[in-house]
Order: structure tokens, then C-alpha cells, then sequence
């Protein structure tokens, strides 16, 4: 105890700091920073907290003293950083994770980086409003090919549907459905026609289309010809209504 008392006493009386250090806090309530990061600096002896000494020594002391040490070092983060959690019925209230969430909601199957810039978000920034979304259970993600696709999480979408509308995000595999949507049965050649493609890459993307459960192919003969799925039709048909409105 007499240690204790001495450090106690020695901490007291010996100056808080020999230099003026200029810093900024920022709310974690609002967007987390979007500023470069900078490498941390180090700092000397007499410019780190009195509490801060008086908890590691208390550590040093003895085993029993390291929950509260750890308690009061949280305690002063939490304090300084004015931390809040988002809750659930709070997650949309900040502006920029509300239109990222309508965004999503209005384009089932929209990936990362078209969310990153049609909405001029920036990287870490989406990355984060993204993941509190998750863990809010606001957002679903579908994952293929490392890639992954993101829809509202309101059991609107079965798990073929997701995949289908992630299929459908790519340009080219749109036409290529809305052409089988008017002209079902068509075969490779045609489908390279409408895309102006060869016949090569046509296949390509048919594979693809085929792998996701949204077309399948019949065989007569040599020619394979291609249809839509009664899935894919009901989805496409109310991708088409969507954004007729």
C-alpha cells in the first residue's frame, strides 16, 4: 500500500503536461472522419493522462487491479468521444445512411461500387453506413463471386429472386432477358445478334444466366435454344413496371 500511496501522490503533484498539444474530437454520432489518415505520432512521458499512469501502475501492482483499469480507461474514451450506439429504431435517422438504405430499397440487387458513384459517397464512409445497416438487420447481402449485391431486408426477396435481380444488374444480361421476355426460344445466334457480340461470348453469358436459374436451355437437335425461367419473368416483368413509374 505504501507504493500505491507514493505513485498516488507522485502523480498528483507532477505536471499534467510541459507542452500545449492542440487536438480535435469528433462526434461518432455523425459520418466517422473521411480525412487522409495520419500515422500516429509519439508522445512523451509527462504528455499521457495522470489516470492513464495511475491505472497501468495499478495493473503493475497487482492482477486484481486490472478489471477496474480497464474500466476507468473505457469509461474515459466513451466520455471523451461523447459515444452513442445506433439503435435500431435510430439507424435511418442520419441523412446519408437514409438515402444509401432508399437507394438499395429502390434498386434490389445494386452492388457496392454503383452505390459508391451514383451517391458520391466515399469508400470507408459507404463501408461503414453499410455495415450498421447489416448489424441493424436493415440490409441483406447476397455474395457471388466476391462480389456483393445488397437488397432491403424485409423478406420481399426469396434467395433465387436475389439472385436473379444480381444477374440482372449487368447490363448486357438485361437485354439479353428482356429479349427472351418478347422472344422465347431464341437461340445463341440470335441472342449474339441482338448484343453484337460473337457467338463465343453470347455463350458466355448464357452459362452465366443458366448457373443463376435464370434461363434454361432446351436442346433439338444441334440447336439449343433459350427461355426464361417462370421466376425470372415475374421478377423482370416487375423490374419493367418499376421503372416505367
Amino acid at each position: 500500500m505504501k507504493i500505491l500511496v507514493i505513485a498516488v501522490l507522485l502523480i498528483s503533484f507532477y505536471p499534467a503536461s510541459a507542452v500545449t498539444v492542440e487536438y480535435s474530437v469528433q462526434n461518432w454520432d455523425e459520418a466517422p472522419p473521411v480525412s487522409e489518415a495520419k500515422a500516429p505520432l509519439a508522445i512523451d512521458f509527462w504528455q499521457v493522462s495522470p489516470v492513464v499512469i495511475l491505472a497501468v501502475m495499478l495493473t503493475l501492482i497487482s492482477p486484481v487491479f486490472i478489471l477496474p483499469a480497464k474500466i476507468i480507461i473505457a469509461g474515459m474514451g466513451m466520455l471523451s468521444l461523447n459515444f452513442r450506439r445506433v439503435e435500431k429504431k435510430t439507424v435511418l435517422d442520419h441523412e446519408l445512411r437514409g438515402r444509401i438504405y432508399d437507394y438499395i430499397v429502390r434498386n434490389p440487387g445494386v452492388c457496392f461500387t454503383e452505390i459508391e458513384k451514383n451517391l458520391s459517397v466515399n469508400r470507408g464512409t459507404l463501408e461503414y453506413h453499410l455495415r450498421t445497416l447489416r448489424r441493424e438487420h436493415r440490409i441483406a447481402v447476397l455474395i457471388r463471386k466476391r462480389r456483393g449485391f445488397y437488397f432491403e431486408n424485409s423478406g420481399r426477396y426469396s434467395r433465387d429472386e436475389m439472385e436473379m435481380l444480381a444477374a440482372l444488374r449487368n447490363d448486357t444480361d438485361y437485354i439479353i432477358c428482356e429479349y427472351l421476355l418478347q422472344c422465347p426460344g431464341s437461340s445463341r445466334n440470335d441472342i449474339a445478334s441482338i448484343i453484337r457480340t460473337t457467338c463465343s461470348t453470347a455463350s458466355w453469358h448464357m452459362k452465366r444466366l443458366s448457373d443463376s436459374g435464370v434461363v434454361f436451355p432446351s436442346k433439338e437437335g444441334r440447336v439449343v435454344s433459350y427461355h426464361l425461367s417462370c421466376s425470372a419473368e415475374k421478377v423482370l416483368e416487375d423490374l419493367r413496371g418499376e421503372k416505367a413509374a
